[in-house]
């Protein structure tokens, strides 16, 4: 019994060690090709009209998925406000997708701070399922080809956290 213990949680330890290493905040994409960002129309936040990611083809494009339950997303949202506003001459967008929540919240939350750059609605997750989001905040910067340049899991708060989200905007709009 007690060995069966120990395996269980030495496999469970070894489970979560591969997860994280997956999941490591602010890794940019290690393989020879960057990954091509998949595709995805959803309806806005503040209107009836469905957006895609293929609307913006050529353009550096920064998608955060974002939730009003989750804490972090709402303290760096209006970080992203302030970015976008700085960088949105040099032909970057900002996309938004609030993930299963309570439409009305994320339109409330979305006014509230007087947040004007696009905010997208997945009710069903399916979109963040299909970029691999396990866990909010996610952020990806997708370069001019329609490659995602950088996969960042956590929020961005704090300085340096800043930075680094400013360098990677950088790389994409070059």
């Amino acid at each position: 019994m007690r060995n069966r213990r120990l395996m269980t949680i030495t496999f469970l330890s070894i489970l979560f060690l591969i997860a994280s290493c997956d999941q490591e905040t602010g890794a940019s994409n290690t393989e020879l090709e960057p990954p091509l960002a998949k595709n995805f129309s959803l309806e806005s936040l503040n209107g009836h009209n469905e957006i895609s990611l293929e609307d913006f083809k050529g353009k550096p494009v920064v998608v955060n998925f974002w939730a009003t339950w989750c804490g972090p997303c709402k303290l760096e949202i209006p970080f992203f406000e302030k970015t976008w506003r700085k960088y949105k001459d040099k032909g970057v967008v900002f996309i938004g997708i609030d993930v299963m929540d309570d439409k009305d919240s994320a339109v409330n939350f979305i006014e509230e701070l007087g947040i004007s750059y696009i905010n997208l609605y997945d009710p069903s997750g399916k979109t963040s399922n299909s970029y691999g989001v396990v866990a909010l905040p996610a952020t990806f910067f997708i370069d001019k080809s329609g490659n995602i340049a950088v996969k960042h899991y956590g929020s961005f708060l704090g300085r340096d956290a800043e930075k680094a989200f400013k360098s990677y905007l950088e790389d994409i709009i070059e």
